[in-house]
């Protein structure tokens, strides 16, 4: 390019895109994001093969229903469009260099625009040299300088909506959440990430995590998956308040942040259900075993099928543990329903298949894509690690584990979140069983328990059920016996955030802000 001297640049090719990063770095990338990256391309191009699908099924329920031939004709016409044409559209609502846009716009089939948006002017210009650095026009991929808000409310009450609205914050997607429910088309996707994990994980400032999620986040067992739920409850409360609702596709625990796929629709009827689809989570502070108690209730009349919504009865839990006699902790309120589409899920695993050469982190998708398949459909999870740390005893082979719980007549699978975990729909008292059935084939030594301890209450009974560690067909899942990264270790040395770019770093840290931000833009955009 003859008006950008290349010797002021570096360049970092990722997909099809290749970004000029200037070498004083004024804007931000993080390269162990392109797992991220990789991931939204493969969501969005199913997301739309779906979205493609439903219409089709439409005009073709119109074109047979016509009754004459001008009607069939336009009919038709509308049929043979959806094929050819490009009428999908998406923002970055916050866009930092425009290498995610970048690669949507060159790795999404039929996309008619990506609006890429920044506060920032250097983030602007970059924007625009990679734009035209990568040959791409800027009707495809569109400079767009604004506040990530007001871009989105101007979309309300038009229809002008996106079909896909994707936040990728530094820190919290909180303060932007209610302008992209409102702007994401009706059926369209929202892709959310959240980065202040330490938050929603509740290692630090639960106070924090109510401020921003309005809910509280559980530290003990299950931290990363009750951080989804969180979110997902935040998006589904956003929502609602404009009788839309949303539908989780992927819910991903990955690395230092969380993703989030769900589509928005509008359907009062929908927002109805939301009630019933929150909870409330109790965690014992002593054993961890868990309860999920439902917000709202909803039942069917038997004499007109009308459907009825109350609040739902509880409390779920006594003062104290059952189990352990400890107190409890209370999380949320949360999501409580499925955190994702199965079948969803399984068409965007065999894209990632069936394109393995266009995504260069292909085997780790492969690999998480396969354990969110294998997931049951059951809220959080145990961990091998602190049940036998409860109990005090040897470590059980998780394929003996898993073994027991299907000989007893219960799901179970690991979590994408966390390796060796344990996510089944058995009670915490099946689960204690086996414990107490493989204490009694590797005795624990009682002197060395201290006398408040749970495993002393837990041990004190006898096992209910008929425990059988006898190896199942069904305990070792598919993605157990492949070659495949099913949970990725520490992709480079010094991983994680990376600081947030451009000239105010140094001042931003001296002044010792708590709020990080892609370039600043949290504090700017809610001043503004």
């Amino acid at each position: 390019m003859e008006d950008i001297d290349i010797t002021q640049f570096n360049t970092v090719t990722e997909g099809k895109a290749t970004i000029l990063f200037p070498k004083h770095n004024e804007v931000f990338y993080n390269p162990v994001q392109q797992f991220n990256r990789d991931m939204s391309i493969a969501a969005i191009r199913t997301w739309n093969e779906v979205f493609t699908q439903e219409k089709r099924e439409r005009i073709e329920k119109k074109l047979a229903k016509a009754k004459d031939q001008e009607a069939k004709e336009k009919i038709q016409k509308s049929l043979d469009d959806l094929e050819t044409e490009s009428k999908f559209t998406i923002l970055e609502a916050l866009a930092a260099s425009g290498l995610r846009s970048i690669r949507y716009a060159k790795e999404i089939p039929k996309l008619k625009q990506v609006v890429c948006n920044d506060i920032e002017l250097e983030a602007m210009e970059s924007i625009k040299r990679n734009v035209k650095y990568n040959n791409l026009s800027e009707e495809l991929v569109k400079p767009n300088h604004g506040d990530a808000m007001r871009v989105m409310y101007d979309c309300v009450g038009t229809d002008k909506k996106f079909h896909v609205v994707d936040l990728d914050p530094y820190g919290s997607a909180a303060p932007f959440v209610d302008g992209a429910v409102q702007a994401v088309a009706d059926g369209g996707l929202l892709c959310v990430t959240c980065t202040d994990l330490a938050i929603l994980a509740g290692s630090m400032h639960p106070e924090t995590c109510y401020g921003k999620y309005a809910g509280m986040p559980l530290k003990g067992m299950f931290p990363h998956e009750m951080a989804l739920r969180l979110v997902l409850q935040m998006l589904q409360t956003s929502a609602g308040r404009y009788k839309r609702h949303i539908v989780p596709l992927v819910s991903c625990s990955i690395d230092f942040y969380l993703r989030v796929f769900v589509r928005v629709f509008t359907s009062p009827k929908e927002v109805k259900m939301s009630a019933s689809r929150m909870a409330t989570i109790y965690e014992c502070s002593g054993c961890n075993a868990y309860t999920v108690q439902p917000l709202g209730k909803m039942t069917i009349k038997k004499e007109n099928g009308a459907e009825r919504h109350t609040p739902a009865t509880g409390p779920a839990v006594n003062t104290h543990c059952e189990h352990c006699e400890h107190i409890h902790h209370i999380g949320g309120p949360a999501w409580g329903g499925k955190i994702h589409d199965k079948a969803f899920v399984g068409k965007m695993l065999q894209h990632v298949k069936d394109n393995e050469s266009n995504y260069g982190t292909n085997a780790r998708m492969k690999g998480m894509l396969t354990v969110i398949h294998e997931e049951i459909d059951a809220p959080l999870y145990w961990t091998l690690g602190r049940l036998t740390g409860t109990i005090h005893c040897n470590s059980m082979p998780i394929l003996d584990l898993y073994s027991a719980i299907l000989n007893a007549g219960y799901k179970v699978s690991s979590s994408h979140c966390q390796p060796q975990s344990v996510k089944t729909d058995a009670p915490a008292s099946v689960m204690w069983d086996i414990f107490r059935a493989w204490v009694k084939k590797n005795p624990v030594v009682m002197k060395n328990i201290a006398e408040n301890s749970p495993a002393r209450k837990i041990l004190a009974k006898e096992p209910s059920i008929e425990v059988d560690f006898t190896k199942h067909a069904e305990a070792s899942a598919e993605s157990r016996n492949v070659n495949l990264v099913r949970y990725q270790v520490n992709p480079t040395a010094n991983w994680g955030p990376k600081a947030r770019a451009g000239k105010k770093r140094k001042a931003d840290e001296e002044e010792g802000g708590e709020e990080e931000g892609k370039n600043n833009k949290e504090q700017k955009q809610n001043s503004s």
